[in-house]
């Protein structure tokens, strides 16, 4: 028993040092400075939580195929000396697959290295280049869990000895965390590029308008472009409150220490140390994730093995709605089904816990008359016993947790009410987190779809283009079994694929009928202009590259570069059919709206041409199964 309780403590030790460094490298994400300050600053406190003597964050450059040295640190070198080292060591040029840093870029697994002089990955020369001598090396992956961002690396660990097992766990939490902090400043890129960006190009001199449009139309166009401005200016200011709101998410952190000593008090006084040890060890997986299906599906399988239960429901508040929906059941997904969409305050046991804020312990259903089976029962289990509660996170309902039932047979007890209380009280902070994370997200995406119809409005009206693009290309990746982290770039490609359309002049875009070559010609080259415009924003340079090629055509005649097939990438591809779709079926510039039956056959009829037939054959099933529909207005 003194054994176990020893773990214990160590365990929890471990756990309060790792939640104490994540809180100190939270606190970046909300520092003033710019990144190239920020992030040497980063880097030495990482190296102060692990004890190391020296570290580096190598950013990957996905377009050049290259490691990009953010910073070097050395914590024992003199000031001066420093500068001279770090620029030796950026002259080289490391591979995504090569060396330490590619094996863990590639594998997205840590690597711990005792003794460098055994490891043939080990480049020696890099160490010489720097007159630095390593003897041991600690490598993990920044990534958040949709995209990978670099790698971190420490070198000689400090006071003495080699990085322990417990070393890499923190650095694999802390690397996380750089990843959230490197997001915050993308998001801040983004917002900042593309509000700059937009700006109007100067007014032209005076001159005779363009063959085609009256001065009436041109007067009209011009004032379109000026509300469009203002507009712009709205959007702007809405996207720097989702960037404070993201900032936000990484304060959270902060709840995470409270709620575990709390958890860790009720422990102590409740539960075996050997069970609260393997219980805190397992936290992991709910405390640091941003996915909302993620933490609840973890979350569930915790409280499933804490309490022994047969199911456990997690559900979660809707505050507009003002009703609680399902997040996730242990259940088989097969007999889930039967589970009510959503349900009110107060109905059933679920609903009454989170009415009363507090544990609801029902040792027999038949005696409960606010027992409801079409809420408290999973079926195909006959309930008997139940234990709910509600998910509260700094004073606001998150959802309710809900336990069904022990596997032994015997009742849910009093102390299975206090495990399953304390585990709430982390679940729903980290649910808080995701559920924050997710609503900034969406929110993100709107604000770039209201920048894009913006843009697109400088030609007429185009209200919700944007969007159902978005959602159309998704739809029709996800047909075609499009990888879903390639599709994240493809998302944000089918919203800014038109974003340099605000270099061209306003009579351009708002001008109908037959186009001069030249105007043409203009028209063409915008997703080129889009992806310079793009590629400067380093998270963004997936996106850019799918942007650049939207032109492109399958029989190679289209532009910037004349690909052709299969090298144009499959972002570019589903972004050229679905734009073709919606523009002929919108009657985008003027044009006479196309029924949905004809457009798809005009589609039809350019398969293997513009278009890949593989796109076209799937875009004309989902079409005719209905699924291409405009989404409904709010």
């Amino acid at each position: 028993m003194a054994g176990a309780r020893e773990l214990f403590f160590e365990s929890v030790k471990a756990l309060e040092r790792q939640t104490a460094g994540i809180h100190v490298i939270s606190r970046f994400a909300g520092a003033p400075g710019p990144k190239e300050k920020v992030i040497p600053e980063l880097l030495a406190k990482v190296m102060e939580w692990v004890g190391a003597d020296a570290g580096a964050i190598a950013l990957a450059d996905e377009t050049q195929g290259v490691f990009d040295f953010a910073t070097v640190h050395w914590a024992s070198l003199p000031a001066v000396d420093a500068p001279v080292r770090e620029k030796a060591l950026k002259l080289f040029r490391v591979r995504l697959n090569e060396g330490i840093l590619g094996q863990v870029y590639q594998s997205r697994e840590p690597v711990i290295l005792p003794d460098v002089s055994k490891s043939q990955s080990f480049r020696k020369d890099m160490s010489d280049a720097v007159q630095y001598d390593i003897r041991n090396v600690l490598a993990v992956s920044i990534q958040t869990e949709d995209v990978r961002l670099g790698v971190l690396e420490l070198f000689n660990k400090t006071p003495k000895g080699t990085f322990s097992a417990r070393d890499m766990e923190l650095a694999v939490i802390l690397a996380y965390q750089i990843a959230l902090v490197l997001d915050v400043f993308r998001l801040r890129d983004a917002a900042a590029n593309a509000a700059g960006k937009a700006a109007p190009p100067p007014p032209p001199p005076p001159s005779l308008p363009p063959s085609g449009i009256a001065p009436e139309e041109l007067l009209e166009a011009r004032r379109t472009a000026r509300d469009a401005v203002a507009q712009l200016q709205e959007t702007r200011r809405f996207l720097e409150t989702a960037i404070q709101a993201r900032e936000q998410i990484l304060r959270q952190n902060q709840t995470l220490t409270e709620e575990l000593q709390r958890a860790k008090s009720l422990a102590e006084g409740a539960t075996p140390a050997h069970q609260m040890t393997r219980l805190l060890r397992s936290v992991e997986p709910i405390a640091f994730s941003l996915s909302v299906e993620m933490v609840t599906k973890n979350f569930a399988e915790l409280a499933l093995r804490l309490v022994n239960a047969q199911a456990i429901q997690v559900f979660l508040w809707d505050e507009r709605g003002e009703r609680f929906t399902l997040g996730h059941s242990t259940a088989s997904s097969g007999l889930a089904k039967g589970i009510p969409l959503s349900f009110k305050k107060g109905e059933g046991l679920a609903g009454f816990a989170a009415d009363r804020m507090e544990l609801v312990h029902v040792e027999d259903v038949t005696r409960e008359d606010r027992f409801s089976k079409s809420i408290d029962e999973v079926p195909g289990i006959l309930t008997r016993t139940v234990l709910a509660g509600p998910l509260v996170a700094n004073g606001r309902l998150v959802g309710v947790i809900e336990a069904i039932n022990r596997k032994d047979g015997q009742p849910l007890t009093g102390e299975d009410g206090v495990g399953l209380a304390g585990l709430a009280l982390l679940g729903a902070a980290a649910l808080e987190k995701a559920l924050i994370h997710r609503d900034l997200a969406a929110a993100s995406l709107s604000a770039l779809g209201a920048v894009a119809d913006l843009i697109e409005t400088r030609g007429g009206p185009a209200e919700g283009r944007a969007d159902r693009v978005r959602r159309w290309v998704l739809l029709l990746g996800e047909a075609l079994g499009v990888n879903p982290k390639d599709l994240r770039d493809v998302e944000w490609a089918a919203l800014l694929y038109n974003v340099g359309k605000v270099t061209l002049p306003v009579e351009l875009l708002a001008k109908h009928g037959e186009l001069l070559p030249k105007d043409r010609e203009l028209l063409m080259g915008v997703p080129r202009v889009s992806s310079d415009i793009l590629r400067p924003v380093a998270s963004l340079t997936g996106t850019a590259r799918v942007v650049r090629h939207v032109n492109e055509r399958w029989d190679g005649q289209g532009v910037p570069d004349r690909l052709a097939g299969e090298d144009i990438p499959m972002g570019a591809r589903l972004i050229a059919v679905v734009d073709a779709y919606d523009g002929l079926t919108s009657g985008l510039h003027g044009r006479r709206a196309l029924p949905a039956e004809v457009a798809l056959k005009e589609i039809e009829s350019c398969s293997g041409k513009p278009f890949d037939p593989a796109c076209v054959e799937t875009l004309l099933r989902l079409g005719r199964a209905g699924k291409l529909q405009a989404a409904p207005r709010s």
